[in-house]
């Protein structure tokens, strides 16, 4: 086990079980080729070519698009492909800065391979020059049960900024108030590829650092969280290093801060915390 280890835990995919999926020009998401079949049979909205797929001209503004991809969900839906009964819009951009080209149940996005944007906060404290961060423990009944989490963090939904999601999160997951979380720091991105069953689920993380008071303690108002936990910076990588028992992305956010703060060094885990090709994505956005 290693920091390493926990990196390549989010780069674990191969393209050539892919086909890039296009619309218009724009090279938006991947497609298993296992899920051909299932794209074959909406011949009216794409086009399979030899090593691509494209949504048809005509499909040609956000909300024909948007009405598309919701038949599609609903298909995946009925066929007990996609199970869970979370509903929620995000976005799909070319680049951030540019209007959406349409939005799509979140969880259709690894099914087309779609890049999706998230914001964690790390909550920490320092202590005789010693960094202590809020560690929460995630229900039993959600995604990744009784992973170990960040203090906040979440998915970017349709029609929301970062900074907005941000103060949502930070309300919702640790009932930390807009004045406080504002006082927290940018620290840089993250990306990860992870193929799974459906697809590809493609995502790049805002991370943020937030020096709590000694007094706070948090507490969850949406139900995902179960037990917070103070623990020594220390501790937490040991865990993040020796086990699983932090869902995969949050363990990244973590390493980017000890990186940052130089708890930890190594230029190759600061190399590979970033997929290239997903840093091309994120200089359009800036």
């Amino acid at each position: 086990m290693s920091f390493l280890q926990r990196i390549k835990d989010c780069n674990t995919y191969n393209e050539s079980n892919f086909l890039k999926f296009f619309i218009n020009t724009c090279h938006i998401g991947f497609i298993k080729k296992k899920n051909l079949k299932i794209i074959k049979k909406f011949p009216d909205f794409f086009f399979i070519g030899k090593s691509k797929v494209y949504l048809k001209k005509e499909i040609n503004n956000f909300k024909k698009r948007t009405r598309v991809f919701n038949k599609v969900f609903n298909f995946l839906v009925k066929e007990k492909l996609i199970s869970s009964k979370h509903r929620e819009y995000f976005s799909v951009f070319k680049s951030v800065k540019s209007k959406p080209l349409l939005k799509v149940q979140r969880l259709l996005g690894p099914f087309f391979g779609f890049q999706f944007f998230g914001v964690h906060l790390n909550g920490y404290l320092k202590k005789n020059k010693k960094y202590f961060m809020w560690i929460g423990k995630r229900s039993k009944k959600g995604n990744f049960p009784n992973d170990f989490d960040q203090v906040a963090a979440g998915g970017l939904p349709f029609n929301i900024d970062v900074k907005k999601n941000l103060i949502k999160e930070s309300r919702e997951e640790a009932n930390i108030n807009k004045k406080l979380v504002l006082k927290s720091k940018y620290q840089g991105t993250i990306s990860y590829r992870v193929e799974t069953n459906l697809g590809l689920s493609r995502y790049i993380l805002y991370c943020y650092n937030l020096e709590l008071p000694n007094d706070f303690i948090p507490k969850n108002n949406d139900g995902e969280i179960v037990d917070f936990y103070l623990w020594p910076i220390k501790k937490i990588l040991k865990i993040i290093k020796e086990t699983r028992k932090f869902k995969f992305d949050c363990a990244l956010v973590i390493i980017l801060f000890a990186l940052n703060l130089k708890i930890i060094e190594s230029k190759k885990i600061k190399k590979l915390l970033n997929n290239k090709s997903d840093l091309k994505i994120l200089k359009k956005i800036k």
